[in-house]
């Protein structure tokens, strides 16, 4: 494939997609659908190569995260008709107060997301956030922002989170080390979210409409049975993810281990969840026979979970089609060689989460060009590695749009117009890495 076409090629693609959806309207499907085949066919990319590709993302992105997806959709679902979103919803607004209720979400999300997948997260809590801003009144658009921005903080930067644990292991930094320092930067870059949050949604007001009223007098469940099928499944998860350690902290081959290792798979720690949610929705609603048909929650839920994941889909087909270009030998020779301090790792995750649009990749990607000369760089030291793992990371938040199915699955979720999303979304993700980059230097002045 020719060098120029390609850059050509994403040139053209990225202002189609934006385009499509922002101006046209066009649905985030068929907008990824025309990027996508736009991309490969200006790029010189072979139809049969273009359409494999474009199978393969497609399947293997619902394959992932489309059953997480619909469970998680069902869950948020059963949390809304049950009541259990608004018993959620008060138990933060007395924590937090109407006034700081964004900042709440943003916390949630800062905490959910280290153990939790953004996408799973996402969907989860939505009906926390929908209910919240109904209540509050305040703008959807600052309560989707400040949860999805707190989940990306901490995806970013806190193992065991994929990306941050991947690249501790191949630039060898301390995972204690990383965890620590990862959860002290992400504080900031929360907060820099949720600030700016509050102010776009100022500018860009709307509540969201697929909020399920509450009946007078309406028995609510308890704060408990409310919170439980959302916290069990994380805890679940957290459980497995410490029995995964090297370490062995649960030892090798045991019983305990065995079980975790299974209930603590994200599907079915989130189906435990929903049966929970199942419980305590007959807790409330005893006589409904018809929850589980076609016209019950569960139908219902389906019939909105088909559309997330047909767009999640197409994002994760059109990060493939990019992932199969010469988009990523292009970038590796372009910056191969490059000795400018953290700024080098910076810059190299911060070009292929823009481009690819994965923000595990863009990291990984950064840290196996860079780990071959961390001396020369200065890094090379325990904490150097731990820095240079950090401006990976810093680098791999921008930006965050169109190409990435967190994406669409948080604007979804949160019933966010997509040109809105586009108007606010890559800005703060810009502003999380630029504030991660700024930390992560004063960082190295002080440990290096």
């Amino acid at each position: 494939m020719n060098n120029t076409l390609t850059i050509v090629a994403l040139c053209i693609a990225l202002f189609t997609l934006i385009y499509a959806t922002v101006k046209v309207k066009l649905h985030p499907f068929f907008s990824l659908l025309l990027s996508s085949f736009i991309f490969g066919i200006v790029s010189g990319m072979g139809m049969e190569t273009l359409l494999t590709n474009f199978a393969e993302g497609m399947g293997g992105t619902v394959a992932g995260i489309g059953v997480i997806i619909t469970i998680g959709t069902v869950t948020g679902a059963l949390l809304e008709k049950s009541g259990s979103a608004e018993t959620m919803a008060r138990s933060i607004l007395k924590l937090t107060g109407k006034k700081h209720a964004t900042l709440g979400l943003a916390i949630t999300g800062y905490f959910v997301s280290i153990p939790v997948f953004c996408d799973s997260a996402s969907v989860l809590l939505a009906p926390i956030a929908k209910r919240l801003a109904r209540d509050t009144k305040i703008s959807m658009t600052a309560m989707a922002i400040s949860l999805t921005m707190g989940l990306h903080a901490t995806h970013m930067l806190v193992p065991p989170t994929p990306g941050p644990l991947a690249v501790a292991g191949i630039l060898n930094a301390n995972l204690g080390t990383v965890i620590g320092m990862g959860a002290l930067v992400s504080i900031p870059v929360m907060i820099v979210a949720h600030i700016l949050g509050d102010r776009f949604g100022k500018k860009y007001y709307y509540l969201p409409k697929n909020v399920v009223e509450m009946e007078e007098n309406q028995r609510l469940p308890s704060a408990f049975m409310a919170f439980a099928p959302i916290v069990i499944p994380i805890i679940l998860m957290v459980l497995k993810t410490i029995a995964d350690f090297p370490t062995h902290p649960m030892g090798e081959g045991n019983a305990l281990v065995g079980t975790l290792d299974i209930i603590g798979q994200p599907m079915i720690a989130l189906l435990i969840g929903m049966c929970i949610a199942l419980v305590s929705y007959f807790k409330i609603f005893p006589d409904d026979k018809e929850v589980y048909t076609f016209e019950g929650v569960f139908g219902k839920a389906l019939m909105t979970a088909g559309q997330i994941v047909l767009i999640v889909g197409a994002g994760g087909a059109f990060g493939s089609i990019l992932k199969a270009s010469a988009l990523k030998d292009i970038l590796m020779n372009a910056f191969t060689g490059v000795s400018i301090g953290i700024l080098a790792p910076f810059i190299i995750g911060a070009i292929f989460r823009t481009a690819i649009g994965s923000g595990t990749v863009a990291m990984v990607t950064s840290a196996s060009m860079l780990v071959q000369v961390l001396d020369i760089l200065g890094m090379g030291s325990p904490m150097g590695r731990v820095i240079a793992m950090l401006a990976c990371a810093a680098g791999g938040f921008m930006v965050f749009h169109g190409n990435d199915d967190f994406f669409w699955v948080a604007a979804s979720t949160s019933e966010m117009d997509t040109s809105i999303a586009y108007k606010t979304f890559p800005i703060i993700s810009v502003a999380q890495s630029l504030t991660a980059l700024l930390c992560v230097y004063i960082l190295k002045l002080i440990f290096i």
